[in-house]
């Protein structure tokens, strides 16, 4: 999960951007580089932890969504935490049998809600 994030949402969506601006305004040290791409990785990774989080928990009020991580099947912050680390051979079956196959707002959903 944490290389997806790192090359996919925090160095794609936030260091390359201000990367770009940063070039565009004529910054050439590469320490000013640096520097703005340690901090803009870790709030990319910040930002994927919490956009799983909200899309598992948030509602569509707040989100503007109904969130879909859990039916397509993402290999989310909650997912890997979850099913690598905490839950039991009787939780994993649960996503071996649910995960990416339950409709949303269903209790084959919310079961896997409350596993993580």
């Amino acid at each position: 999960w944490e290389l997806i994030v790192k090359y996919k949402t925090a160095f794609y969506s936030f260091y390359c951007s201000v990367a770009a601006g940063m070039i565009m305004s004529g910054i050439t040290n590469v320490k000013e580089y640096n520097l703005a791409r340690e901090i803009l990785i870790i709030m990319g990774v910040y930002f994927q932890a919490q956009d799983d989080f909200l899309d598992c928990y948030g509602t569509p009020e707040e989100i503007g969504k109904i969130g879909t991580d859990i039916q397509d099947k993402k290999c989310g912050w909650l997912f890997v935490h979850a099913f690598g680390h905490r839950c039991s051979l009787e939780e994993k079956k649960v996503f071996w049998d649910h995960y990416g196959k339950c409709k949303v707002q269903t209790p084959q959903e919310q079961r896997i809600k409350d596993i993580y």
